[in-house]
């Protein structure tokens, strides 16, 4: 699951169907095609290069599959550092839910810190399937339903260890604690800068629906209390891409340390037999138009924290 959880959760999905009867030399062609023609570097590569190193591996190559460590080494070519490759049958793994799986499901943690914070975690969530998103958004908006209802003063968020995964769920669940659509987004190579929405049960890439979840959304009577989110190294990807949806918001503050730095946004484009290539395509963007371009950088708190465990985070949201 660790691979996939690196994918910048928007997941959009373009299904781009080549000829199932590709040779292995035209598979590879194409591959390089949608490099070319979508990634976030495209301007600063060499595709003669890359192109020519990559078809003299595979000349003799007889079948697809005998293709495929050629496509990941070209990726390399691209410096996103978060682009990948991933064949038909881990494609048809994270279809499965949790349970088909035999892996235990990403429920949010909630309780009542000392009485008056509202604590709630928002896990990664690392497949593809559509009732797993169902109910991981309707279980992490029960939990925060029973919160609303208690005499609380703030709100804890927690993305310490959501190290990515799949962004539409994450970025549903979090929409009770949002004030305004356009709060994140990405600029891509040409820098047109493109934000996600949410309406009614969809998720949309600007007005292109990528996602739709089968939860009614929910309103909180407490929605205006302090949000303190709180973050650590681990938090990667989607869990910044999450954070930063509510960086700009009067009523969040970010406490912890710098993030990981996945701050790529990615697009899936499906291949003839079945893979998948994901290709970084934008940069991160806020609702203030910031971007977080350098890789490694991540997300500056607003509040630092010396220490990894819980205590340490709520002492210092304590002492605001």
């Amino acid at each position: 699951m660790k691979l996939l959880r690196a994918v910048l959760f928007c997941l959009l999905i373009f299904s781009q169907f080549l000829n199932a009867q590709d040779n292995p030399q035209k598979y590879v062609e194409n591959a390089i095609l949608l490099m070319k023609q979508h990634s976030v570097n495209k301007s600063t590569i060499d595709w003669a290069g890359l192109t020519s190193e990559t078809m003299s591996v595979i000349k003799d190559k007889k079948t697809i599959r005998e293709t495929y460590p050629a496509i990941i080494n070209s990726l390399n070519f691209l410096k996103d550092h978060h682009s990948g490759f991933y064949p038909p049958e881990m494609v048809e793994a994270y279809m499965k839910t949790y349970q088909e799986s035999g892996i235990q499901f990403p429920f949010p943690h909630d309780s009542l810190i000392n009485g008056n914070l509202g604590y709630i975690t928002l896990p990664a969530i690392g497949n593809l399937n559509n009732d797993d998103w169902n109910l991981y958004v309707s279980d992490f908006y029960k939990k925060i339903k029973i919160l609303d209802s208690k005499k609380i003063k703030a709100w804890v968020v927690d993305l310490r260890e959501n190290d990515g995964g799949m962004f539409s769920p994450m970025f549903k669940a979090i929409q009770p604690f949002l004030n305004q659509q356009d709060v994140v987004g990405s600029k891509d190579n040409n820098g047109k800068i493109s934000y996600y929405k949410y309406k009614d049960k969809n998720i949309l890439f600007d007005d292109t629906i990528i996602a739709t979840i089968d939860v009614k959304q929910i309103e909180l009577k407490k929605k205006d209390l302090p949000v303190f989110v709180l973050v650590s190294k681990k938090t990667a990807s989607s869990g910044e891409f999450v954070t930063a949806a509510l960086i700009g918001q009067k009523n969040v503050k970010v406490v912890g340390v710098n993030t990981q730095g996945l701050t790529s946004d990615n697009s899936e484009f499906r291949l003839s037999d079945g893979a998948i290539l994901k290709l970084t395509t934008g940069t991160l963007i806020n609702r203030k138009h910031e971007v977080y371009g350098e890789i490694g950088k991540g997300i500056t708190p607003d509040i630092v924290v010396k220490g990894n465990h819980l205590n340490d985070y709520i002492k210092n949201i304590n002492n605001k």
